[in-house]
């Protein structure tokens, strides 16, 4: 087994990959309304997964792993409470 070196530099590489996924995906993300009463990661995993799976440079079960334990965080112990702007429920009830 070849051990390789991780430098701080990848790991940040790694989060902006990861940032811009969830970036371009935003409204889609939003639209699963995400909370510890609807926890459906799996929802959030076929709207940003495809994008991951597709750039070779993303390790697939890395970013799944990452994704599934960042939302978890997120969602069991929220530090805010976000109100949706008005667009928005537009958006998803009209």
């Amino acid at each position: 087994m070849k051990h390789t070196y991780v430098s701080t530099l990848d790991f940040l590489n790694l989060l902006h990959s990861f940032s811009r996924v969830i970036t371009a995906n935003d409204h889609q993300i939003n639209l699963l309304e995400l909370r510890s009463d609807n926890a459906n990661l799996d929802e959030l995993w076929e709207v940003i997964g495809p994008e991951i799976t597709a750039n070779r440079a993303l390790n697939q079960y890395a970013m799944r792993k990452l994704t599934y334990e960042i939302m978890h965080a997120l969602i069991s112990d929220p530090i805010e409470r976000v109100e949706l702007p008005c667009d928005f429920e537009d958006d998803v009830f009209a």
